[in-house]
């Protein structure tokens, strides 16, 4: 038991958590494709219970949990490998790496899974969904960004697809993504609403180079004064100043 592990360590935690990582790549390396997933998880189980910030292997769990085994997917590996992303998001709440491969595996692998009713489907995917855009708002790399924007105009509702592609388009510096923002954002709410959405973040630089061009536009976008005129833009236009 885990327990064992930290009483054994003699209050040197994150080595001995380091000498149990290394065993269980060697583990798993001598097995490919014939893991033993239950004890994948009693591996990872091992390691973060010696250091629960050790964020590796919540990721390389999540996955070998699943893929390092032979044969068919079961429901019980699908159960065994999201019980240890929820972990380390437990830890670790806003990795876009954890909430990105939780997601996907919520919203594909649980679809193409025995065992699985309509119902846990629909309400996995849903949530897949919401932790993919979850990760594209947390730092995930363009090409994860831009999967977020087609999954969640295909399943989330019309508002939260539009929150989300209004904040991705506002954000976003990378015009390959902006472009596939547009053009979504476009088709479901008409390219006037893209065009706010661009002049609101062409006032919002503008007024970043003006006050305060040193500070990084994200924090920026925390810091700013109340008075601002993007305060509220919705209510009324915005005029150039």
């Amino acid at each position: 038991p885990p327990s064992y592990l930290r009483a054994m360590s003699l209050g040197y935690r994150e080595a001995l958590a380091d000498l149990v990582w290394i065993r269980a790549l060697v583990f798993a390396g001598e097995r490919l494709g014939e893991v033993d997933t239950d004890m994948v998880e009693r591996y990872v189980e091992g390691i973060t219970a010696l250091a629960p910030r050790f964020h590796r292997p919540y990721l390389w769990g999540g996955i070998t949990a699943i893929y390092g085994g032979s044969g068919t997917i079961q429901r019980a590996m699908v159960e065994r490998s999201a019980k240890i992303y929820r972990a380390g998001l437990r830890e670790f709440p806003d990795s876009h790496e954890l909430l990105y491969a939780l997601g996907m595996l919520l919203t594909h692998q649980v679809s193409s899974t025995a065992g699985y009713s309509d119902a846990d489907k629909q309400a996995l995917a849903a949530e897949g969904v919401d932790l993919i855009r979850k990760a594209a708002a947390h730092g995930a790399d363009p090409l994860v960004r831009r999967y977020a924007a087609t999954i969640i105009t295909e399943h989330a509702t019309d508002a939260l697809a539009r929150q989300f592609l209004e904040s991705q388009l506002a954000s976003t510096d990378d015009e390959a993504h902006r472009r596939l923002l547009r053009r979504k954002l476009g088709a479901l709410t008409g390219q006037e609403e893209v065009d706010r959405v661009e002049r609101t973040r062409e006032a919002f630089m503008d007024e970043l180079r003006r006050t305060a061009p040193y500070v990084p536009d994200t924090l920026y976008a925390v810091i700013r004064s109340e008075g601002s005129p993007l305060a509220d833009d919705r209510a009324r236009p915005l005029t150039p100043p």
